[in-house]
Formats: C-alpha cells, sequence, structure tokens
C-alpha cells in the first residue's frame, strides 16, 4: 500500500488537473517504484465514505458563520501570499554529438521545476564554444514553457566554415537572477565530400525539412506537436499521426463525474465543507527567515508533506547560509547536486562539486568554474574526456596570453 504521503500528493495533482499518466511518469523518475505510483493513483482517485450528520437550524447558522471566516481568512492569505519560488534543474544528454561542419548536433534537453507548482516561460541559451579559444562558433535562443518537467530534442546546425576539433555545448537558463548551466562535449570532423542523400542530417536537395520532404519521405509530426492543449486528452505521436486519447474521468473539464465527487475539488466544489486554508509561509518566506534565523526555517521546512518542496525548501537554506551541511539532509538525489552545485558557485569553492553524486552534473559544475572563473586547477577532476580536453586546452591557451602580456610588459 503506497504512503498517505505520497497519496496525498498524487491527489492534489490531479485536482489541478494533471493527467494519471503525467503524474506517473515524474514520479518513476524521481525513484519511485511502479507499484508504490499506481497504488497511490489508484487510492487517489477512489471515493471516501462520508456519514451524514443532520443539524438542527441553530448549529447550521453557527456553522455557517464559521466557515465565512475561515474562508474569509483563506481568501486573505491566498491574495496576499508571495510567489512561489522558481528553482530548475538543467541536464543534456547526448544523441548524436560528432558530425561534419554543415550538419546539425542532436542533444536531449531536460528541464526539471522544483519550485514553483505554476506554469511559467524561461528563455534558454545554448551556444557551441570553441575549446581552444573559448569563442561562441554558433548559438541558439528559444523560449520554453516549465511545468513539471520536460524532455525535448534540439537540433544546433555547426556552420559549414567550422575547423575540425573539439567544441563545447553549453545550455544556460537564466530566471529570477538564478542559473541553471549544463555542459556537453562536441566534436567537428572535418568535411568529406558526399553525395546529398535522405540520410546525411542536412536539409539540401529539394527537402522540406532534414532529410524529409521532396525525393525523401514525406515529413512528419514531431511528438511534442500533438498537444492539443486539452487537460482532457492524452496527446501521443504513434504510426505517423497525433492521437487525442480521452481521459476519463477528467478533472478539469467543469463536468462533475460520478467518480470525481471525492477527489476533484475543481469541477465538484462542496459548499457544505471550507477549503483548507493555504499556508502563510511559502517557499520565499522560509527563505527570508534563513537569512536571520536558520534554525526555525528548517523547522517550517519539516512541516511541508510533498517531499520534493521540502528538499527544495531546505536548499534554499543552504544558499541563503552558503552551507553545505544543509544539502546533506535533502533527500532527493537531484535537488542534492543542485544544491552543492549553487553553493559552490556562491563560494566560489570548485571542492564543492566533488560532493555531486552524477559524473554529468559534477562535470557541468567543474566546466562552470573554468568557463566563468578561468579556473583550469579542476582539469583533472573532469570525468569525461572530452571536456577534460577541452579545459586543458583553455588552459594553455590562457598561460599563452600571459606570457604575451608579460612580453609586452617588459619590453
Amino acid at each position: 500500500m503506497a504512503e498517505k504521503r505520497l497519496v496525498d500528493y498524487v491527489r492534489g495533482l490531479l485536482q489541478r488537473g494533471y493527467s494519471a499518466s503525467a503524474i506517473r511518469d515524474v514520479l518513476l523518475r524521481y525513484g519511485y517504484s511502479a507499484k508504490e505510483v499506481n497504488d497511490a493513483i489508484s487510492m487517489s482517485l477512489k471515493p471516501t465514505i462520508r456519514h451524514e450528520i443532520h443539524f438542527s437550524l441553530t448549529t447550521i447558522i453557527v456553522i455557517f458563520l464559521i466557515a465565512a471566516s475561515i474562508i474569509g481568512t483563506g481568501l486573505f492569505f491566498y491574495f496576499n501570499q508571495k510567489p512561489e519560488t522558481k528553482l530548475l534543474d538543467l541536464n543534456l544528454e547526448p544523441i548524436a554529438t560528432t558530425v561534419e561542419a554543415g550538419q546539425s548536433i542532436s542533444f536531449l534537453k531536460e528541464l526539471s521545476n522544483l519550485g514553483s507548482s505554476k506554469r511559467y516561460d524561461v528563455l534558454i541559451k545554448q551556444e557551441i564554444i570553441d575549446s581552444k579559444t573559448n569563442k561562441i562558433v554558433t548559438q541558439k535562443i528559444e523560449t520554453r514553457a516549465i511545468e513539471t518537467f520536460g524532455s525535448t530534442q534540439t537540433n544546433i546546425l555547426v556552420p559549414e566554415d567550422t575547423r575540425a576539433g573539439d567544441y563545447i555545448l553549453r545550455a544556460i537558463v537564466e530566471y529570477d537572477n538564478k542559473k541553471a548551466v549544463a555542459t556537453l562535449p562536441v566534436k567537428v570532423l572535418a568535411l568529406s565530400a558526399k553525395k546529398e542523400t535522405c540520410f546525411d542530417g542536412t536539409k539540401n536537395q529539394d527537402e522540406e525539412g532534414i532529410d524529409c520532404g521532396g525525393v525523401c519521405e514525406p515529413c512528419q509530426l514531431q511528438a511534442f506537436e500533438c498537444n492539443d492543449g486539452n487537460v482532457c486528452t492524452e496527446d501521443f505521436f504513434e504510426e505517423g499521426k497525433c492521437v487525442d486519447k480521452p481521459i476519463t474521468p477528467c478533472c478539469g473539464n467543469n463536468v462533475c463525474e460520478e467518480e470525481e465527487k471525492e477527489v476533484c475539488i475543481a469541477d465538484c466544489p462542496r459548499e457544505e465543507e471550507p477549503q483548507p486554508t493555504l499556508t502563510t509561509d511559502t517557499l520565499e518566506q522560509i527563505k527570508e527567515t534563513a537569512r536571520t534565523n536558520p534554525d526555525k526555517a528548517l523547522q517550517e521546512c519539516n512541516k511541508i508533506e510533498v517531499p520534493d518542496l521540502k528538499d527544495t525548501c531546505i536548499g534554499n537554506i543552504g544558499e541563503v547560509q552558503k552551507n553545505k551541511i544543509y544539502c546533506e539532509k535533502i533527500t532527493n538525489a537531484r535537488i542534492k547536486d543542485l544544491c552543492y552545485s549553487n553553493i559552490a558557485k556562491l563560494n566560489n569553492d570548485n571542492s564543492l562539486c566533488a560532493e555531486i553524486s552524477t559524473d554529468s552534473r559534477k562535470d557541468s559544475c567543474y566546466m562552470t568554474f573554468v568557463l566563468d572563473n578561468k579556473d583550469y586547477s579542476v582539469c583533472d577532476k573532469i570525468t569525461n574526456k572530452h571536456l577534460r580536453q577541452s579545459c586543458e586546452s583553455l588552459r594553455q591557451l590562457n598561460e599563452l596570453s600571459q606570457q604575451q602580456e608579460g612580453n609586452q610588459t617588459t619590453q
């Protein structure tokens, strides 16, 4: 049987309109077993047995006055609460990062919204950087809507005049005076003379898209283009077509279905009982408290029942105090790694990168010191050999530049 906290978390997401399949995907990514997730979703959709009690007219009037007072207080806190803290984690996974000049590199971009429960837009800048000169060869800027967790494939065209060698792909998401940064090694091969085909990863001939249309097979829709904007349909790409499968029952269609009476407040409001009031201490308020009283802030974080929000709250204390001991209290591995990375940057202490559990995120932490601070002492600590070679090349370039400046000074 699933834990009550997990069931309450799933029930809350269902009430906000998320589909069961989306909730299942996110929880599986955060390490919950398939059985735990399925049990939690099943229990969240089960109706709760109610026992009706009949009151006298006087009792009903008293209850009505108390309910009106509670609802008024709840509305006051709702409209006066501070906005939720935004906290993003960015991860890159390679698909095709060794290409010839004139071709496109491909990679998966995973963005996790660890703070706010609301959907908001962010600007993402992706750059291909020459590892020898630290100059940007090309870049791509796009806007993404962030809700919970999203993974998209991105293609960036490498200019035809790009020399062969090692490069660095860096993705940066900037929001609320914060940055989420991730890197990948890229290798550009020498351009070879070859016949144009429908499998060369380049839009040529009379193609309408890359390797599709014209003389090639017709271009098909991508999976992410199948979203019809309806929360009551499950959208997916199948056999070259978009399929919008209805979700029943669906919380959010303004129809109170039988199965929703006890689980979907949006469609089936319960007029006879007041809704629970929102907490007055948002993540942002707790973060402000942490500046002067971190112990009290930690107590407030521990009251949060949703595991990921609780971990995010504790990570905020660590950032405010610039102290890694708070990262050690975090359960979620991804949020813990993000905590260590942020505190490493705030303290300008690259040794904290070693505390990160995942090699790719650890290397991204080290490369931030290389690219932003010209700190080449971390080169030997980088796991990925291509990124390590890029670090060494940048170190040599920096030493050469310093020698040239020294010679000019002595002349």
